[in-house]
């Protein structure tokens, strides 16, 4: 089963979703993985309508707080003026970060990662890594020390949107809406690219039954403020409060396989 149609199964199970009326029946899926986020809309009759994806996902938070970290750590201030990175700066690579030592990459991805999850309940995280790297004058170890915001790490992935993914997404085959001006934050791409897809299948916002938010990158405080006021844009704040499902916990990445399961024991 395709996992849209898992997840809205799924979600009829715990009976998270408003009931179905004669106007709207279809639900919007989106699912916010590691790599990407696909959107995906499912009719009444668990038929997928239409789907599309973009490459956003969790790994996008702790690409940019690695970059970040990179570019603040004078550890590591050869490397950033080596490949073209400043302190406000990004790469104009759509690609992830590199350093030469490969094991002090993996070290800040590891303590990135946990960082990224503690921010999705907390406003601030402090990453410490001992003896990340050494310093090429006096050959002593450098320690890194550093306490991160969740509102850094947000203007981060804000300013990776606007200068890096929304122009590789308009210069491939991935629609956003004419309707639309180019995204420049997380919530006008959701926007456009919700838009996009009620517009390829003849749609309103008014039409759907549920705008459901599943994957692990759901948890994101970004993803789901940026989420609820692009809905709000299309069709206002009640439609926002009316139609929103944002699955809490585990509960938004276990949905598919539940549902997945469900459907096939129904089968």
């Amino acid at each position: 089963v395709a996992e849209p149609i898992a997840a809205v199964t799924g979600a009829e199970h715990y009976n998270l979703l408003p009931p179905k009326d004669a106007n709207a029946s279809s639900v919007l899926v989106i699912d916010v993985g590691g790599l990407s986020t696909s959107i995906s809309l499912v009719s009444g009759d668990k038929e997928v309508l239409h789907s599309s994806s973009f490459p956003f996902g969790g790994d996008t938070f702790i690409d940019a707080l690695v970059s970040h970290l990179i570019r603040n750590f004078d550890g590591f201030q050869h490397e950033a003026a080596d490949r073209g990175l400043s302190r406000d700066g990004h790469s104009p690579l759509f690609s992830k970060p590199t350093l030469s030592d490969a094991s002090a990459l993996q070290r800040l991805y590891e303590a990135s990662t946990h960082a990224i999850h503690e921010l999705s309940n907390k406003t601030r995280s402090d990453i410490n890594i001992p003896y990340l790297t050494m310093d090429l004058e006096t050959r002593q170890p450098k320690h890194l020390e550093f306490g991160v915001a969740r509102a850094v790490v947000e203007s981060e992935v804000e300013s990776y949107i606007s200068n890096s993914l929304v122009p590789h997404l308009e210069s491939g085959d991935i629609a956003l809406s004419p309707s639309f001006p180019p995204p420049t934050t997380l919530s006008a791409l959701f926007s456009s690219a919700i838009m996009s897809a009620l517009e390829k299948t003849s749609l309103t916002p008014f039409g759907l039954r549920a705008i459901l938010l599943v994957g692990g990158g759901a948890r994101i405080p970004l993803v789901r403020k940026s989420l609820n006021t692009a809905t709000a844009v299309l069709a206002g704040d009640m439609y926002a409060n009316n139609t929103m499902v944002m699955l809490e916990g585990e509960l938004s990445e276990e949905i598919n396989v539940i549902g997945a399961a469900l459907w096939g024991s129904e089968g």
